[in-house]
C-alpha cells in the first residue's frame, strides 16, 4: 500500500494504531509513505492508523517502553509499554481496546477527566497490579479488566453508576474491592472467577447479592469500612480511632489484613491520612496478612506517584524519625531496603 503524506520526510512512530500491532512495516520516502505486510495474512486492520510528526516537532523515542496515550479511535497502545502516561487531549473516554494485551504494563493512574472506561480497554493486561480511576468515572464497560490475574486492589468513586459484563472477570489476585452504593447496574459475571475476592462466600451467588457482599463486607469492621472510601480524610481515621479504639484498629478481615493494609493499597488517601493512622496505632505496621505482607510493603509496591506525599520514600523517613521504637521490625525493613 503507498499512501501520500500531507509533508515530505516525516517521521512515522512504527507501532501502529490498530488490534494487531507487528505485522507490518513502514517506509517513508519525501512525501510517500510505503506499507507492507510481513507476515502471510493478507488485509488490514479495521481502523488501521498511524501516527506521523512533521521534522520540526519534538519526536518521542519509539523503542521506549513509556507511550504516550493521546486517546484515538482504534489506538492501540504497544504490548511492550511498562508506563503509560495520558496526553491532555485525553478528555472523558478511555477508547475499546486500548490497552489490549498489554502484558508489561504494571501500574495505572487514569487522569480525572476521564467519565467512561470503553469496553475491553485493560483486557488481558495480566501484569496490572494497580490502578488508580479517576475521581469522576461513571462507567466502566464490559470486560474492561478481563483476564487482570494480578490486580489486587481497585477503589469505585461514588460517581460510578455502571460495571459492564464480566468487567473484572478472572482477576484471581484481586482482594481489596471498594463499590458505590450509587451503582444501579452491574452487569453478569462481573466477578467470575475473582476466587479470593469471594474466599468467605459459597460460590452461589446472584449479582444482587454481590452488591450487597461488597457494601457489607466491612460492616462490622469500621476502620477497614472508612480506610477502604475513595473519599477518606485524616479526619475520617482519627475520628474513627475515638470511637472505636485500638483494638478495631488493628483487627483483620478474612484475608488478615488490617484497615492500615487497606489505606497503603488506597490509592485515594493521602500520606496524611497514613500518618494520623501510625500515630493512633503504630503496631499495626508489624502486622502481616495472609501473604505474609505488611502495610508497608503493600504500600511500596503499589506507590502512586501523583500523590507526593504518600510516597514510599517520604512516608519510610517520617516513620524512621518519628515513630516510637517499638516497631523495630519496621524499621529494620527500611534500613535493609534503603540502606
Amino acid at each position: 500500500m503507498v499512501v501520500r503524506l500531507p509533508h515530505a520526510n516525516m517521521a512515522l512512530d512504527p507501532r501502529h494504531i490498530g488490534y494487531r500491532r507487528q505485522n507490518f512495516k513502514f517506509s517513508v520516502k519525501g512525501r510517500i509513505l510505503t506499507i507492507t505486510r510481513i507476515d502471510e495474512d493478507e488485509g488490514w486492520d479495521y481502523g488501521f492508523c498511524l501516527r506521523a510528526y512533521l521534522p520540526t516537532e519534538t519526536i518521542p523515542d519509539f523503542t521506549s517502553t513509556v507511550y504516550t496515550y493521546w486517546g484515538l479511535d482504534n489506538e492501540g497502545v504497544p504490548e511492550g509499554t511498562t508506563e503509560v502516561i495520558f496526553h491532555p487531549s485525553v478528555n472523558t473516554i478511555i477508547q475499546m481496546g486500548a490497552f489490549y494485551l498489554c502484558t508489561s504494563l504494571l501500574r495505572v493512574t487514569i487522569p480525572d477527566t476521564v467519565t467512561r472506561i470503553e469496553g475491553d480497554a485493560f483486557c488481558n493486561c495480566n501484569s496490572l497490579r494497580f490502578v488508580r480511576l479517576p475521581r469522576n468515572l461513571e462507567f466502566i464497560g464490559d470486560s474492561v479488566f478481563y483476564n487482570c490475574k494480578s490486580l489486587e486492589a481497585v477503589y469505585l468513586r461514588p460517581t460510578l453508576t455502571h460495571i459492564g459484563h464480566e468487567a473484572f472477570y478472572n482477576c484471581k489476585s484481586l482482594r481489596s474491592f471498594h463499590v458505590s452504593e450509587r451503582i444501579d447496574h452491574i452487569g453478569h459475571d462481573v466477578f467470575g472467577g475473582c476466587d479470593r475476592l469471594f474466599a468467605a462466600l459459597d460460590g452461589n451467588y446472584n449479582n444482587d447479592e454481590v452488591n450487597q457482599w461488597l457494601l457489607q463486607r466491612y460492616a462490622n469492621l469500621p476502620f477497614h469500612q472508612a480506610c477502604s472510601s475513595t473519599l477518606v480524610t485524616p479526619l475520617t481515621v482519627a475520628d474513627c480511632y475515638q470511637e472505636h479504639g485500638i483494638e478495631l484498629a488493628t483487627e483483620v478481615d478474612d484475608e488478615q489484613m488490617t484497615a492500615l493494609h487497606i489505606l497503603c493499597l488506597n490509592p485515594h488517601a493521602t500520606g496524611d491520612c497514613i500518618r494520623v493512622y501510625l500515630q493512633l496505632a503504630p503496631q499495626a505496621a508489624d502486622q502481616e496478612d495472609s501473604e505474609g505482607m505488611t502495610p508497608f510493603q503493600h504500600l511500596c509496591n503499589s506507590e502512586f506517584t501523583f500523590v507526593e506525599d504518600r510516597s514510599f520514600s517520604s512516608l519510610m523517613i517520617w516513620w524512621y524519625h518519628c515513630m516510637p521504637p517499638q516497631t523495630e521490625r519496621a524499621r529494620s525493613e527500611i534500613v535493609d531496603d534503603h540502606g
